[in-house]
């Protein structure tokens, strides 16, 4: 199989890295020549879970990365989603997928984008995942470090039957079928962990303090905050009949572990993430406009409140200087019985 892996950072590495060490073809696109013209000569050295050099090439030429590829798989922040798509939209072939690695309603932005007719014309399937595969991190010096596979993470398509391919899914075992892309982006678990403990911790944060994210930023309190934040998401799911379960169960569930309660699972799976060291990160401007907005959203169509999902999204706004709001995702015209239909079972209408 012919793979094209669109960014070029920590999981856009990783997955490269990966399918190559599988024996697979693969091209890498990246915006930065150097790092482009790094890889092609000298490769990826892949460490942790997988280990092996992998080499391969890397361009900063879309249609270059893209033109044989029967997956194009966009691994770039959900902020990067909407010029991705606009920049591949006249390069695609007939009969290619694309997936978004992970979510955040990639998806349903790329049928927007790309329309209808070109989606059915040229039979472009589209999926989405609700999460990243692995966790990894990249040195930008050649080596990409894979700590962990995440396992039972969803993928859907965008169509009224799932024609992922069997090959596709035996590259990557921890995938299992979702229902739909909106069990997919609503199960993206970013999005109600990360943007609490970043605005409570945001003194810390904005002067640069070093500190363990999840082992001393992960308070009491802030969790209790994420908690309330995902009855709010299991809400949204319910009305939309969503197969989701918590946040807590949903970690276990990746890792392969017991924690009885999220305060003990945050710093017990992730003991030595550090925080960020800028409030201008994808915690803040990825996970509350291509996550927690979407939530408010539906949340308003739905006639369902959700006071804690908008307090982070005004406080964070007015904090910034923003509107995540109004650059987040919405469903503008959509109705409760339009959502509800397009929820269904494999069953959003192209």
């Amino acid at each position: 199989m012919s793979y094209a892996v669109i960014g070029g950072g920590n999981t856009g590495q990783a997955i490269a890295g990966y399918l190559t060490l599988k024996e697979e073809s693969v091209k890498l696109y990246t915006r930065d020549s150097s790092k482009a013209q790094r890889i092609s000569t000298n490769g990826l050295e892949v460490k942790g879970v997988y280990s092996g050099k992998a080499m391969l090439e890397a361009s900063t030429s879309m249609d270059e990365v893209i033109s044989d590829a029967e997956f194009i798989i966009i691994s770039t922040t959900a902020m990067g989603h909407e010029p991705i798509i606009s920049q591949i939209k006249p390069l695609l072939k007939n009969n290619q997928t694309i997936i978004f690695f992970p979510g955040y309603w990639g998806a349903t932005e790329c049928k927007r984008i790309l329309g209808r007719d070109l989606i059915k014309n040229k039979n472009i399937t589209v999926a989405e995942t609700s999460a990243m595969p692995f966790v990894s991190i990249a040195d930008n010096a050649g080596s990409v470090y894979i700590n962990k596979i995440k396992h039972n993470v969803l993928i859907s398509t965008l169509c009224k039957e799932n024609p992922i391919a069997t090959s596709f899914m035996n590259r990557f075992p921890q995938l299992i079928l979702g229902n739909s892309v909106f069990e997919t982006s609503l199960n993206n678990s970013n999005a109600v962990i990360h943007p609490p403990i970043t605005l409570f911790n945001a003194a810390r944060i904005d002067a640069s303090e070093t500190f363990q994210f999840y082992t001393d930023g992960a308070s009491p309190y802030s969790v209790n905050y994420v908690e309330k934040l995902d009855i709010e998401r299991l809400q949204i799911a319910s009305q939309l009949k969503v197969d989701t379960q918590s946040i807590l169960t949903v970690l276990n569930e990746f890792y392969e572990t017991n924690y009885p309660t999220l305060y003990e699972a945050l710093p017990g799976l992730f003991p030595t993430g550090n925080a960020p060291t800028t409030l201008d990160y994808r915690y803040m401007t990825e996970d509350i406009p291509f996550g927690l907005v979407p939530i408010s959203e539906l949340g308003k169509i739905l006639g369902v409140e959700t006071p804690y999902t908008d307090s982070i999204i005004s406080t964070a706004s007015l904090l910034m200087d923003s509107d995540y709001r109004k650059d987040g995702i919405n469903f503008n015209g959509l109705t409760k019985e339009n959502l509800l239909d397009m929820s269904a079972v494999n069953k959003v209408e192209l």
